[in-house]
């Protein structure tokens, strides 16, 4: 069971990555000042997407081989789940009026950068949590 953890550990790292590589990308990528939109790069959104895909699956997975069940989980876990609903928070912001960025609209730009810095904040919040909840 120690080789499938650690695969499924290699995994979920790699999503990390993902998610940490497009959203610190992305937060160089915003839009001026004035609201209007800045060309947007689908590539680093498709990566984040995955990202949060192969982490959300790889992680219960982890939890289920190492310890069978979540009895007896830590706080800071539960803390590293707040964070993970933080940040599909941000994401689900960002995404939503990410069209509407792209038409135009100033207010849109606005909470697509909030999303962004919402979403990034999480991800150092869902990984500080994560080192606490199992050093």
């Amino acid at each position: 069971m120690d080789i499938l953890f650690n695969l499924l550990l290699f995994a979920h790292l790699i999503g990390l990555m993902l998610i940490a590589a497009s959203f610190f990308a992305l937060l160089g990528n915003l839009p001026g000042r004035d609201g209007t939109a800045v060309d947007k790069n689908r590539y680093l959104n498709m990566l984040g997407h995955t990202g949060i895909l192969v982490a959300l699956v790889t992680g219960p997975l982890m939890i289920w081989v190492r310890y069978g069940s979540f009895e007896g989980i830590s706080h800071w876990f539960w803390l590293k789940m707040v964070f993970l609903l933080v940040l599909v928070g941000g994401i689900v912001m960002a995404a939503v009026s990410a069209r509407a960025m792209r038409a135009g609209d100033a207010a849109a730009a606005h909470r697509v950068r909030l999303g962004r810095i919402i979403a990034s904040a999480a991800l150092v919040g869902t990984v500080f949590s994560a080192v606490f909840a199992f050093g």
